[in-house]
């Protein structure tokens, strides 16, 4: 008959072995999500200038063709400032995409040496 004694830290440090990468995984889901709303937030920022100045560019104007020419100039302006958006939106989403690619590498990497050590 085998008399083992129950050892807590054991039975915690495997707790925290095998719960890791969901924490790691978790942590950077995090992250990820507050960059996403700093730029939604950046976004909802370039959309308010601009409607504020379309509001000043037709209560400024005195003519129509100043209206026209003034709208045509916030319109590039704010088509430049999406493009720059959008690409910033990219490089999230890439970003994003390979550290979660990488953390499953991890855990796989991981699950696989256990199961080694295991067999």
């Amino acid at each position: 008959m085998t008399d083992q004694t129950f050892d807590p830290n054991a039975l915690l440090e495997t707790y925290r072995n095998a719960l890791a990468p969901a924490l790691h995984a978790q942590q950077e889901g995090l992250k990820a999500l507050d960059r996403l709303a700093r730029y939604q937030y950046a976004v909802a920022g370039d959309y308010l200038e601009w409607s504020l100045s379309q509001a000043q560019a037709l209560l400024g104007a005195k003519t129509p063709a100043e209206i026209v020419a003034k709208q045509s100039e916030l319109g590039s302006k704010i088509s430049e400032q999406l493009r720059g958006r959008v690409q910033e939106l990219n490089t999230i989403a890439s970003e994003a995409q390979s550290t979660l690619s990488q953390l499953f590498n991890e855990a796989s990497a991981k699950v696989a040496e256990l199961t080694k050590k295991a067999a």
